[in-house]
């Protein structure tokens, strides 16, 4: 081990020393790990592939795994299950053309994956010798082929399941000269290619079944490097790339002629066995070669010299973000472009990212960046950089070469830079570069003698700079140089180098700019006005022309004012607008036509409300560094898309004054560990819709069982008591979660649809019985949505609230109805049976007696032997007999069922006026739609006493000669008046007799309301209001 210690620092050693002065990379290296730990069944990876349905399937040595880029579903053998996995230990993956995935497993054969149960099939021939899978591949003829550890190459046809074997132990065209197969592949559909343990590539013509070997030949100089290929890469139409157990070679198709990529100095030296795990070319045609004896991973970019452009990553252990490990198991890039990387302590996933350049600062390298926090950044012509250090000093980088020249201070030297803290970088128009430091003043960079002159703060000189802490340069149109500092802003007189307050010659009662101001920007618009950024103090303006200083501050009342004191930037875009940076305020626009400032925070879609920098493309777009992060802002829409590291910046933190762009219009942001070049044109939207999928279906929190696998399943149904659920949905781009975002809608419960941002869980609790379509969209970090991934969920009702036990209870309902209905038929029939059989005893029993008294009581009146007493009691007999007889006659006539109709009512009530009102001009008026069936038997009855009361008073009380009847309907009500115009008399004088008392409480016992109006001399309207039950 301490030998293998020694050699790897050697190798690392080399390394550094062919490695470019300074390597600009495309692609971040900091990547993604994942182990156990996050949920894989085991660390060490054999296979990685990504179905066409978006998930990400990986062979471990114990268990297959299903990632849809947030979880991991594991597939093990159950011994209880005949159709669950084979083999814990998984050792290769395919899926064919036709979309069947085929694992091949160490131990328990090939199995064909049955996606809608989620079980598996067996696959492969009865006997044990093959059913060591290493290598699967489809040919073009579809048929299936597989390597072996034991049993050589077979081909399988999916359809018939026939197998045909080709192995050392057998003969004629069936003999293969090894049984231990590596790796199979296909080129230009003709030949398949097979890679072996110890004999060799070799070259095999399916169709006559000859193949043709190319093995190491140490005398032969192209022959290939070891017999031992472990994997074969399609690198084009007319080479191989062979990973071997001594390196790499390029495999010639044409000419069978193999060159070792790695046969340098570097390599030739060391002493030790490159044993190549497995090589593949990514979409940029970059090589990415994997070594099995923990010696890490190589990428060889595509256009670079191979002896020297190459990045050698291996494991560093105090940094999360390198490669988990050096041993390389596999390598895959997925169908977004991500890269994973296989190893013995887990899996490495290097994100897709944006065409941004790295310059990165490498402590660890010969040469590299001057330091690690970038604090400025400037050029004078397309080819030079010149970028500034916190504590770094500042380099010179050629961008055509990647040579970087450091300047840092020296003491030994006396015209070198003050101190190594640079602020700020400025290159005038005459080709110098000034240098604004941290507490050491202002610095002149003489660019021919490559030599300093520095400008310090004296005490005892009031033409020396204010400050030694110089934050922001600027030379205006007018040829003055600018020198901000925490202490003010002057100007510097380049023939006397004498420093002067910036005191501009104000008018019209302008305030004058303080002395005493922290400046953060300074910026000439092409109107020449002077901005000038400060800390705590806002924002000045100087209009040369009118010779006015504007002063911008927040003010609490007004919207449009300045949205923060602390300015970090000034920017003038293609249209006139400024744009201002500030610290904690966010970002503004000034309209300089409407002098208004307009806002846009993190509540508008900025990561931060802290922004260094901005830049605007030449689409009009406005590119913005902030704390958290690199923002695209399009003021037309203004919408903002958010790059951070996984995109392929640097880091999220950028810094202050750390921005520049170039001629050719390329741009340029520092800050922590470096800087970013990029072409704003090369950063494309990525108008590809994700796929999605329903990952899981919980009822109460614990997942459902469901007849098939959720992936296939297109609707779920459940029962009335289980509508507490919750379902899981994932983009399977396999990007970063943080850059999805998910909208769902339930139709039927939500009203639109729901803004889930990146969660990706949906919560429904008491849902009642029905139908319903739940609804998931996601869109990637370019707002490119996706269509809608639908199922179908069906609650079925309890069963008292089925159709059927509805029809049943209506029905139920209606019989029981129908025999109340009867009952209650039956009981009215029987109550008129009661009523008439009472109505006629009464008219025939009693009725008859009260007949005979009254004639009786005639007859006695008629006799001459009654005294006066007799004769005036036969009198009274008489007529109270009479008078009973009437009374009787009405009760019976109310009884009698015959009379229930309201004409029957309204004939009596004629009947008895043409009665009692004889020898009185009377009238009586009934309107066409007065009914009394409505009203109730007793209420029917009290109506009618009423109404013949008042008659009876008429006839003893009023001396009428003439009296009205009136019967009509108000509103809901019925109105019955009986009106005279005789005596009359005073309604609230007069004594309530018992004939009015009996009135009353009758209209009161049916809900009604007795009206008298009389008046002495002129006579009386009696009038009952009785609501109508119609």
């Amino acid at each position: 081990m301490l030998k293998f210690l020694k050699i790897f620092s050697v190798l690392q050693i080399a390394l550094s020393f062919f490695i470019p002065t300074i390597f600009a990379q495309n692609r971040s290296l900091q990547f993604e790990n994942f182990t156990i730990d996050d949920g894989l069944s085991n660390n060490s990876i054999n296979c990685i592939l990504q179905t066409r349905d978006g998930f990400l399937w990986i062979a471990t040595k114990d268990g297959l795994n299903r990632f849809d880029g947030q979880n991991f579903k594991i597939f093990k053998n159950d011994p209880s299950n005949s159709k669950s996995l084979t083999e814990n230990y998984v050792m290769s993956l395919l899926e064919s053309e036709d979309g069947t995935f085929w694992v091949g497993t160490w131990g328990g054969g090939l199995l064909k994956f049955d996606p809608l149960h989620e079980t598996f099939i067996r696959y492969d021939l009865p006997i044990n010798d093959d059913d060591y899978i290493q290598a699967l591949y489809e040919d073009n003829q579809h048929y299936i082929w597989y390597g072996t550890t034991n049993g050589g190459i077979n081909k399988l046809n999916a359809i018939t399941k026939k197998i045909l074997s080709y192995r050392k132990n057998l003969t004629n065209k069936f003999y293969f000269p090894d049984n231990n197969i590596t790796s199979i592949t296909q080129v230009n559909k003709k030949y398949l290619w097979i890679g072996t343990l110890s004999s060799g590539l070799f070259k095999f013509d399916s169709v006559n079944e000859t193949y043709v070997q190319y093995k190491n030949n140490p005398k032969v100089a192209n022959s290939i490097s070891n017999d031992y290929v472990w994997d074969i890469c399609n690198y084009s139409n007319e080479a191989l790339i062979l990973s071997t157990g001594a390196g790499i070679d390029k495999f010639d198709l044409r000419t069978g002629k193999s060159t070792n990529l790695l046969n340098n100095k570097i390599f030739s030296n060391l002493n030790f066995s490159e044993m190549f795990r497995q090589t593949i070319k990514d979409h940029n045609g970059n090589i990415w070669a994997g070594i099995y004896n923990y010696f890490g991973l190589f990428i060889f970019p595509k256009a670079a010299n191979r002896t020297q452009n190459y990045i050698h990553l291996i494991k560093d252990e105090n940094d999360a973000h390198s490669i988990i490990s050096n041993r390389i198991r596999w390598l895959y890039e997925d169908r977004s472009n991500n890269i994973w990387i296989g190893t013995e302590e887990g899996i490495s996933k290097l994100y897709t990212t944006k065409p941004f350049i790295q310059y990165r600062y490498s402590p660890n390298t010969k040469q590299t960046l001057g330091g690690k926090v970038v604090s400025s950044i400037t050029g004078n012509n397309k080819n030079i950089l010149w970028v500034g250090y916190a504590g770094g000093g500042f380099d010179k980088v050629n961008l055509t070469t990647n040579k970087i020249t450091q300047y840092k201070h020296d003491e030994n030297k006396e015209n070198s830079l003050s101190v190594d803290d640079v602020i700020s970088l400025y290159a005038d128009k005459k080709g110098n570069i000034w240098i604004g430091t941290f507490y050491g003043g202002l610095n002149k960079f003489d660019l021919v003698n490559e030599t300093f002159k520095s400008y310090l703060n004296e005490k005892n000189n009031p033409f020396s700079i204010k400050s030694n802490w110089v934050q922001q340069i600027l030379e205006t149109s007018y040829g003055q140089l600018l020198v901000g500092t925490n202490d003010g802003l002057q100007i510097l007189d380049q023939q006397k180098e004498k420093f002067y307050n910036y005191s501009p010659v104000v008018k019209n009662n302008s305030e004058k700019l303080p002395e005493i101001l922290s400046i953060n920007a300074l910026f000439e618009d092409r109107e020449k006005n002077i901005w000038i950024g400060t800390w705590l103090d806002g924002l000045f303006r100087y209009d040369q022309q009118k010779q006015f200083l504007y002063h911008y501050i927040p003010e609490e009342n007004n919207i449009y004012s300045l949205s923060a004191s602390k300015v970090t930037s000034v920017y003038e875009d293609s249209k006139g607008f400024i744009w201002v940076g500030t610290h904690s305020g966010g970002l503004n626009k000034f309209d300089k036509s409407s002098q208004k400032f307009y806002h846009y925070t993190t509540r508008n879609g900025l990561p931060n409300d802290v922004v260094f920098g901005m830049l605007e493309d030449n689409n009009g777009s406005i590119w913005i560094s902030t704390m958290k992060g690199l923002v695209k802002f399009n003021p037309t829409k203004e919408t903002f898309r958010i790059y951070d590291q996984s995109d392929g910046i640097i880091h999220n933190q950028f810094n202050w004054h750390a921005s520049y762009k170039d001629e050719s219009g390329k741009m340029y942001f520092g800050g922590q560990n470096g800087f970013i070049k990029f072409d704003p044109n090369t950063i494309t939207i990525d108008s590809t819709q994700i796929q999605i999928s329903f990952t899981s279906f919980k009822v109460f929190d614990k997942e459902a069982t469901l007849p098939q696998s959720l992936p296939t399943t297109k609707e779920i149904i459940l029962r009335y008591d289980q509508n507490f659920f919750s379902i899981e949905f994932a983009a399977l781009d396999l990007a970063p979660a943080h850059k999805h975002n998910y909208s769902y809608m339930l139709e039927g419960i939500d009203p639109e649809w729901i803004n889930a941002g990146s969660r990706t869980t949906a919560y429904y609790t008491d849902i009642e019985y029905g139908k319903y379509k739940f609804l998931v969209k996601a869109s990637n970090a370019d707002n490119i949505w996706s269509a809608p991934e639908i199922i179908l969920i069906i609650i079925k009702p309890a069963w008292w609230m089925t159709w059927w036990f509805k029809v049943i209870i209506v029905f139920a309902i209606a019989f029981i109805g129908f025999g109340i209905y009867k009952y209650r038929i039956n009981q009215i029939l029987k109550i008129e049976r009661i009523r008439y059989n009472i109505a006629s005893d009464l008219h025939d029993e009693i009725g008859s007696n009260l007949s005979s008294i009254c004639v009786d009581g005639q007859l006695l009146l008629k006799s001459n032997l009654l005294s006066d007493n007799e004769r005036e009691l036969s009198s009274d007999i008489s007529k109270t007999a009479s008078q009973t007889l009437d009374a009787m006659r009405d009760i019976i006539w109310f009884i009698n069922p015959k009379n229930d109709e309201g004409e029957d009512i309204i004939f009596k009530m004629r009947e008895t006026a043409s009665k009692l009102l004889v020898g009185m001009e009377w009238s009586f008026n009934a309107d066409d739609g007065v009914r009394f069936d409505s009203f109730s038997l007793e209420q029917r009855r009290n109506l009618f006493l009423i109404y013949k009361e008042a008659l009876t008073n008429v006839i003893r009380h009023s001396n009428s000669p003439k009296c009205e009847v009136d019967i009509n309907n108000q509103a809901d009500k019925l109105v019955i008046s009986i009106k005279d115009n005789g005596a009359g008399f005073d309604v609230n004088s007069v004594r309530k007799n018992t004939g009015l008392l009996s009135m009353m409480k009758r209209a009161e016992k049916i809900n009604g309301r007795l009206q008298i109006e009389s008046e002495e001399g002129i006579g009386t309207k009696v009038s009952l209001y009785v609501k109508n039950k119609n």
